[in-house]
């Protein structure tokens, strides 16, 4: 008997390794194929038209304009990157203040590239018009899916060129000291800060320090007790991504502000043709923000990055039959990716807050606008008006804007041509006496986008 199981085990052994043997020749000829892949590295310094080192993001893009990596520049101005050999594209930015510059670059095996002085200037100034830029919404390693230290999303907010941050991990404050210490020598403004996550919708809680322990909020009076807790802090609470997370909208008056523009999903454009409903939230949460508005509820808008990973690299969905989604989806997703502009009397904690609380705010992923109604800006009221005399300046580092739209009650009243490589600065009268709130738009030719908070007419 086990002489015959013998015989079988071996007449079995020697099928199967027939049977395998074409995959072994298969994979012996792969390996023989395979070719070592060459790697090489790019270094280099970043500084400003005075020849001040700076930090400043780098992306480099593969010859069909793929992002391949995204890194900073250091406090020196110092950046080092290791790419597989090849030609890119090297681009260096920071923010929607400076100038966007690229550079053709070739990486080699053995001959490192030594970019020196590469000079980035700054072509508008916004903090002169009394606005500072802010992304309130951001993770790090202390989220559970945050890939992040403390350190590197700070670098990363100082490099997109923002001038302030909340730190707003999921249900804890532990990295808010480390935060607001690292800002300590700098002049950007910390705000230590933290995301409430519930099964009924997330918040940020705005300049809090002491932890909101809040899972469930199951009544109306639940919800009233967590926003009187983040005020008797000192802090303002927003509504999160409402478009794809929000029930308690009879209560959306007693909130401070609504995140109408989520960075992880697309800017609120008004074609969404092709695009699935978890990238196209936003148009939702800007529709239910203008019906708010008409209700007669005052409530400021602001959009931020909710970033997870400072890497941005494409956000990696499939394509779409909506061009501007793809081209949205291949910029990838990064810090102050948008951001808010507040007009501030002070620069400040206490100043963005009071910003935000009078709707001071425009929001913008690149275009940047500074407008006047009678005098008066966003946020403020006009009674009485009729014909309004509206001043405009728009601007954009991207250079291809599209159009000025102004927004009356929810209806654009009137469209007005940008020119998309040099700031637009121009007049226009309205009668607007049929209205009561006035919001102000930018479109460009691709995704970049910005909108502003209401001028109010009484």
């Amino acid at each position: 008997m086990k002489y015959w199981i013998h015989t079988f085990l071996i007449f079995y052994s020697l099928m199967t390794l027939c049977q395998l043997q074409p995959f072994l020749n298969e994979r012996d000829q792969l390996v023989n194929q395979w070719v070592e892949f060459k790697q090489g590295e790019v270094m280099g310094v970043i500084e400003d038209e005075h020849g001040k080192p700076m930090i400043a993001q780098l992306r480099f893009f593969d010859p069909d304009g793929a992002i391949v990596k995204r890194i900073q520049s250091n406090e020196e101005g110092s950046f080092e990157a290791v790419l597989d050999e090849g030609r890119y594209t090297l681009e260096i930015s920071k923010g929607y203040e400076y100038e966007i510059k690229q550079l053709p670059i070739e990486v080699q095996n053995e001959n490192p590239l030594t970019l020196t002085s590469i000079s980035l200037a700054r072509i508008m100034d916004w903090g002169a018009k009394q606005y500072i830029s802010g992304d309130f919404h951001q993770h790090s390693q202390f989220s559970p899916d945050g890939r992040n230290t403390i350190s590197e999303v700070f670098d990363a907010n100082r490099a997109n060129g923002l001038n302030s941050g909340a730190l707003t991990d999921h249900n804890t404050v532990s990295g808010n000291d480390e935060w607001v210490t690292l800002a300590k020598d700098s002049n950007f403004i910390a705000i230590p800060s933290q995301e409430i996550t519930t099964k009924q919708g997330h918040y940020v809680a705005l300049n809090t320090t002491e932890l909101l322990d809040i899972t469930e909020l199951e009544t109306k009076n639940d919800v009233e007790k967590m926003i009187s807790m983040i005020h008797e802090q000192g802090g303002l609470i927003q509504i999160n991504h409402p478009g794809r997370q929000f029930l308690n909208w009879e209560q959306a008056a007693l909130f401070d502000a609504i995140e109408i523009w989520n960075g992880r999903a697309m800017p609120p454009l008004s074609d969404q043709t092709g695009v699935e409903t978890s990238f196209s939230y936003n148009e939702i949460s800007k529709k239910k923000w203008f019906d708010l508005l008409s209700s007669g509820v005052k409530i400021t808008a602001l959009g931020n990055s909710d970033n997870h990973d400072i890497s941005g690299g494409s956000m990696g969905a499939s394509i779409s039959e909506n061009k501007t989604f793809n081209e949205w989806m291949a910029d990838g997703w990064y810090n102050g990716n948008p951001r808010n502009y507040i007009k501030v009397e002070e620069q400040s904690i206490t100043g963005i807050l009071d910003g935000i609380k009078q709707g001071h705010v425009f929001i913008t992923n690149g275009p940047l606008m500074d407008i006047t109604m009678n005098n008066v800006s966003f946020g403020d009221t006009l009674e009485n008006v009729v014909d309004a005399e509206i001043s405009y300046l728009i601007a954009s580092n991207h250079g291809n804007l599209q159009q000025l739209n102004i927004i009356a009650d929810g209806k654009v009243i009137e469209e007005i041509p940008l020119a998309a490589n040099v700031p637009t600065i121009g007049t226009v009268t309205l009668n607007l006496s049929p209205y009561h709130w006035v919001v102000f738009e930018v479109t460009s030719e691709s995704f970049e986008y910005a909108i502003s908070n209401p001028i109010y007419l009484k």
